[in-house]
This record gives C-alpha cells, structure tokens and sequence, in this order.
C-alpha cells in the first residue's frame, strides 16, 4: 500500500475503533552531519528514516503511538494501541474539551536554488576543514576549534478525520563554528552560526568561512575584556541578545499549553499591558528562508503570522490544534515535533521584536552611563515567576554615547514584564539568528530576532 494510502487507512481505523479525533503524521527525513574539530574529521554522518505517528482522541486524552514499519498489519496494531491509551487518558481528565479544525489543508514544496546534493561529501567535508583553517590561521592564540555541516531534508504529510490534508517538503542547512583563543592563563571562546531553509543559498551573504572568522574573531576580542560593572544601568541589547530574551524569557510564556498549565506569567494577561508602546512581538513562520520557516506546522495546520504582542499590549498565544479549541481560539500554525516519534506540542518558530522607528546611533544618543550587550551564551528562564538570566558574549561600557571598555562574563538578570515596560527606544535594523530550541526533550529549528534596543534599569553583574 502506498504510504499516504496507509496514513489515511490509519485515520479510518483509529475513527472506527471511537476515536473522536484522529490524525497520522508521516515522516521521511534523511541529511548529512560533518563535524571536524582541532584538525581532524570527528564525524561524518548521514541520516535516513521514515515513520508514521499516530494520535487518537478520546474523552480529552491522547494515545500516541509511531512506528517505522509502513506495512497494514503494523499499522494496524499502532491504531489500536494509540486508541487503548487515549481512552485510558481520557477517562483521568477532569476537563473535558472536543477539538476543532476549522483549518484548509496547505502543500508546498522548497526547492533549493544552489542544491547541496550538487556537492560530494568531501567536498562538505572540505568545507568544514576549510572552516577550521580560517580560525587557525586567523592568530596563534586560537588553539581549539571546531566547525559543523548539517543538511536535512523533510518530507511531511499529514490527514486528519476532519478532512485535512497537507504536504511539505523542507530542505535545511545549518554551519556552525566554535573558537577558544587563550593568551597568560585567560581563555575565551567565540560562536557563530548561519543558515537557513533552502539550499547553499541560504548562506549568502556570510559564508562558512566568515562565520568561522567571526566565531575566532569574537574568542580573541575577548581576551583583552576586563570584569564587568554591577548595579542597573541603561541598556543597549543587540539583535541577537534581545531576540534571545524575546524567545527564552516572553516567547515560552506565550505557548498556550504552558499558559494553561498554569506555568506561565501571562495567564489571563490577553488585553492587558506587558511592555511599553514600543514593543511589537511576532512569531511568524511564514518568513521564506529563515531556519524557522514551517509554513505546515506537525498537525498538517498552515502556518499564519501571530501578532503576540502590539503596542505593549498581549494579543494573542500561540496554539495548537488543542490548546485553540480548549482557549476558543484559532489555531495559529505552532504545533510541532521532532521526528516522527513524538508528539507535536506547542513551538515557536520564527520569534520576534519588530522593526521600531530610531536609528541604531540615536539608541546611544544621551547615555551618559550605560552598557552595550550583544550576543548571549547560556541563559536561565521561569516562566511561572517571569524571571531570567542571560550570559552575553560581550559587553561594552557606554559612556556619552560613545563604546569603551569590553567586559567579559557579564550577565543581566531580572523579570521579563519590567524590562518589557522598560524598553523605551527601539530601533529599526531587524535580524535574525538561527537555533535549535529544546522543550519537553524535543528540539526543533526556530530563529530569534529583533532590532537594537534600548532599555532602562537593567540589572548587571559579574558570572563566572
């Protein structure tokens, strides 16, 4: 039987056993993974499998079940099984809830315009050693390195038992450097990353070899770096560090099935003011390019831009199927899983602060006493309480509008709604990084954005 045929029998099995909802997720993911570090080649690796998943929904429970083997027979004892545990879960929930897809079934197909399968694997394999080179050769202090290729390619068909149909067929490339420079006992390290949905393209304009060179650039800047000061200061976040706090810290806070576990700070906050009227927050998984563009979402749902915040003011969460029809609202595109062996949960995609009306130079203008961060590390995130804590790779101190010195180690910490109010300039230069979020054991690929911004009575301190 033909594998989409199988995938509809599924749904039909799962309908006829008493399901009241029921969808199959069919799943073909193959890619390659090239890892060289200090010199030498670490890893080549392809991938190559295919599944099918399964859920059935019973009394408001779910049955999940997946399996590699795409024969009736096997497909038939999933649905069976998927069915016994949805009942099961059914019969312990004590909120009932019917789901609803008032979605239309979407298809596309990403072509990549410079097609990586045109490249041997020695030649990715170059790639990365040329990678490495580039960071080694940059200067002496650079004494370890290391540098990742990963191309994958996703093929996605989902039915349900009311009516839908969707396809997607995703190729994805991600280049990742890592440098430690050390010089009189002090080492740093510098990161970089690129990439995109699509082919080589999706590396223009900056190539393996200069996120290479920015990743060693970053580890010998930081060598000369002194402590950072403490106290709250005036705080100029660059795109990458404030898209990183959009996603950690407010992002997850916005994922309905968070929001209706009572784990998140912006319960019942829909309509109510969380930021000042300079901050817009997206999600949208519609940008063409970028590493979380999931224009089919794992439940076969068309992806849609989400307005989440507009003007300081909470619009919207994000939703899957279920979490729509628990909060009577429309699903927005965010159900998703890794692989075909879990279950999709709500996800970000592509997260972000939109464009304000300042200029970069003007965010500067007036700090008497400030500081500058850009790009970030490690970071800590409670989403009940609304508190954080991120590691920026950098920091400068800002005196008269004008960078100083560059601190190492410093961290910024506080809670996420006050440095939201607090935002009182932001700039017009939007971008966006690429990343693999993880939640619930699962990771998938998203991107983090946002312009420059400017927010006052931010905490700094030191962080080892």
């Amino acid at each position: 039987m033909d594998p989409r045929d199988l995938a509809r029998r599924a749904v039909e099995i799962c309908i006829e056993l008493g399901a009241e909802f029921a969808d199959a997720r069919l799943l073909s993911h193959s890619g390659l993974r090239v890892e060289v570090a200090d010199g030498r080649v670490r890893e080549v690796k392809s991938m190559d499998e295919v599944g099918l998943a399964l859920r059935c929904f019973v009394g408001g429970g779910w049955g999940f079940t997946s399996t590699s083997i795409l024969m009736l027979d096997e497909v038939e004892r999933a649905c069976r099984e998927a069915f016994k545990l949805a009942k099961a879960a059914g019969q312990r929930v004590e909120e009932k809830a019917s789901l609803k897809c008032e979605c239309r079934g979407f298809s596309i197909h990403v072509k990549p315009r410079v097609d990586p399968l045109n490249l041997s694997v020695e030649e990715k394999v170059e790639m990365c050693l040329g990678m490495e080179r580039e960071m080694r050769e940059l200067d002496s202090r650079v004494r370890s390195t290391s540098s990742v290729y990963l191309e994958a390619r996703e093929e996605l068909f989902v039915v349900n038992s009311l009516g839908l149909e969707s396809t997607a067929i995703m190729p994805t490339l991600l280049v990742v450097a890592s440098a430690y420079a050390s010089e009189a006992g002090v080492t740093q390290r510098g990161y970089e990353s690129n990439g995109g949905v699509g082919g080589l393209e999706v590396l223009e304009p900056k190539g393996p070899k200069a996120v290479a060179r920015d990743a060693a650039q970053e580890a010998l800047e930081l060598l000369k770096a002194k402590s950072p000061p403490a106290g709250k200061f005036t705080c100029i976040l660059d795109p990458e560090l404030a898209g990183v706090f959009i996603h950690e810290a407010f992002g997850h806070a916005c994922e309905a099935d968070i929001v209706l576990s009572g784990g998140s700070i912006l319960e019942g906050m829909i309509g109510k003011s969380v930021g000042s009227r300079e901050v817009v927050v997206k999600d949208d998984p519609t940008l063409k390019g970028l590493f979380g563009y999931t224009p089919v979402d794992s439940e076969g749902v068309e992806g849609r831009g989400t307005t989440i915040v507009e003007m300081g003011t909470l619009k919207s969460y994000l939703h899957s199927l279920e979490t729509s029809s628990r909060m009577s609202a429309k699903p927005t595109g965010n159900g998703r899983a890794q692989g075909y062996m879990n279950a999709p949960i709500v996800r970000m995609t592509n997260t972000f602060i939109d464009r304000g009306s300042w200029k970069v130079e003007e965010l500067f203008e007036g700090v008497e006493r400030g500081v500058y961060a850009k790009g970030s590390s490690y970071g800590y995130v409670d989403t009940a309480k609304g508190e954080f804590v991120f590691k920026c790779s950098r920091l400068y101190i800002v005196e008269r509008g004008e960078l100083k010195q560059l601190c190492r180690d410093a961290a910024l910490s506080g809670f996420t709604l006050e440095v939201l109010r607090n935002v009182d300039a932001v700039a017009g230069d939007l971008s966006f990084k690429p990343g693999l979020c993880g939640k619930e054991g699962q990771w998938v690929r998203v991107s983090t954005g946002s312009p420059h911004i400017r927010v006052r009575d931010v905490v700094i301190g030191g962080m080892l």
